[in-house]
């Protein structure tokens, strides 16, 4: 239980760490590349990318950050959420992407134990942290991420291939476990959303998806296989719709208004990757149980 509570607590940690650096990647992907749908980000007038500049600076005044007041999580606390050189409010995201991964870390130790399953299952929900976070600022879903994604499930079935038969797969399920598993998923996922596409422009002359969103679904397909596509574009759309109605009943957002529909995939995959809905039955399970035995 020490053990357990230890590779947690480092998770976490190092979670933090890495959503720190998400947060950089929402903020300078798409900047001078596309036009932001959500008001409050500040445009710069000139170019940035991930690397460049390599330390942390404050969008408004656009000095450095100092290292002691760019602690993942403990800084945006400790400053109450103000630039330590202009005072200017730091959004609260920045804060959540952290606590989100740092979360979400923890998970993929839970889920899939010390080793290596895991660390590549904190990167693909590292990428899709990233996919969120842009969709709803810019309504896109950048290339940038979805073409190394979909590469590296083909990696992932190409390399579990090589190990079919031996009875030692490189990673556990739900990733691929052949190449074959691979080009399923892009097949079922990509070509299932692709003609959704294309029958809603042809029936109402615009598109009520994007490509992006096609794109990432292969890419999931390609990581995780036909049955984790079938089941994101199934629970995703769910949870779209019946927030989207949610929305429309409380008069925030139009019946013929444009929708992000990436955050509500990937909502959808990391149920389908961390099996929480079995988890959900299993804990209904054992306190049900647990009731029952206490009569």
């Amino acid at each position: 239980m020490a053990t357990i509570f230890l590779l947690s607590a480092l998770f976490f940690l190092l979670g933090a760490i890495i959503g720190s650096f998400l947060s950089v990647c929402v903020y300078r992907i798409p900047m001078g590349k596309y036009e932001p749908t959500r008001e409050g980000i500040r445009e710069l007038d000139h170019s940035v990318s991930i690397l460049s500049p390599a330390r942390s600076f404050c969008p408004n005044c656009e000095q450095q950050i100092a290292w002691y007041n760019n602690i993942p999580i403990v800084s945006w606390l400790a400053l109450r959420g103000r630039c330590a050189s202009c005072s200017a409010p730091i959004p609260f995201r920045y804060l959540l992407i952290e606590l989100i991964t740092a979360a979400l870390s923890v998970c993929c130790y839970l889920r899939f134990g010390f080793g290596p399953t895991a660390f590549v299952a904190l990167i693909v929900v590292s990428a899709l942290i990233v996919v969120t976070f842009i969709d709803l600022d810019y309504m896109i879903i950048p290339d940038l991420i979805t073409y190394p994604g979909i590469a590296l499930g083909l990696l992932l079935g190409a390399t579990s291939s090589l190990f079919h038969g031996s009875g030692i797969l490189p990673l556990h399920q739900p990733f691929v476990q052949s190449l074959t598993d691979s080009f399923s998923g892009i097949a079922l996922g990509a070509g299932l959303l692709y003609l959704v596409w294309w029958l809603y422009l042809v029936i109402r002359q615009r598109e009520g998806l994007g490509l992006g969103d096609i794109k990432l679904l292969a890419m999931l397909g390609a990581i995780f296989g036909y049955e984790c596509a079938l089941a994101t574009i199934f629970i995703g759309s769910v949870i779209g719709s019946a927030f989207g109605l949610f929305l429309i009943l409380i008069g925030r957002h139009k019946y013929s208004a444009h929708l992000s529909f990436g955050p509500y995939l990937v909502i959808a995959v990391l149920l389908f990757i961390f099996n929480f809905l079995n988890l959900i039955n299993y804990l209904r399970g054992v306190t049900n149980d647990t009731i029952w035995r206490a009569f």
